[in-house]
């Protein structure tokens, strides 16, 4: 089990990354103009909304594994492992679009700018979990195992 406060940030960040997918998952494929509308004050053109449910197709599925995730990491670490690697596609597709973007609304640069650094973080946060998890501690010669 990893030691505080790494343990409360691999739970922080998987219930706040599950919640955050669900949301936009579902604003995206349920109200896509209002996303259009929210983050870049304009109307949906041409395959604008096919994309964008594409994209909350591959929002359900991380928050599928986030979700496995957080049920199964204690037991099986490997978990986290697959959420970080979720998280380094995420990371990708969050700088192409900031980049590609034609146009953004205040609230969209101060909902798209944090997630790359917040996901380089998730993928750091999940690593270092996984890898106290299943490091076994090295013993000193001429020492006792406690």
């Amino acid at each position: 089990m990893p030691k505080q406060p790494l343990k409360a940030f691999v739970l922080l960040f998987l219930c706040g990354s599950l919640v955050e997918d669900c949301v936009i998952a579902v604003l995206s494929w349920v109200a896509p103009e209002l996303w259009f509308h929210l983050f870049h004050r304009a109307d949906p053109v041409d395959l604008d909304v096919a994309l964008l449910r594409r994209a909350a197709g591959q929002w359900a599925a991380f928050a599928v594994v986030q979700a496995i995730a957080l049920w199964r990491w204690k037991r099986q670490p490997l978990w986290l492992i697959a959420v970080a690697g979720a998280r380094v596609s995420d990371l990708l597709t969050d700088i192409s679009y900031i980049l590609a973007v034609p146009s953004l609304t205040g609230l969209g640069w101060a909902a798209l700018l944090p997630p790359p650094m917040l996901n380089a973080a998730f993928i750091a946060v999940m690593a270092l979990a996984y890898r106290q998890m299943t490091t076994t501690p090295r013993r000193v010669a001429g020492t006792a195992a406690l």
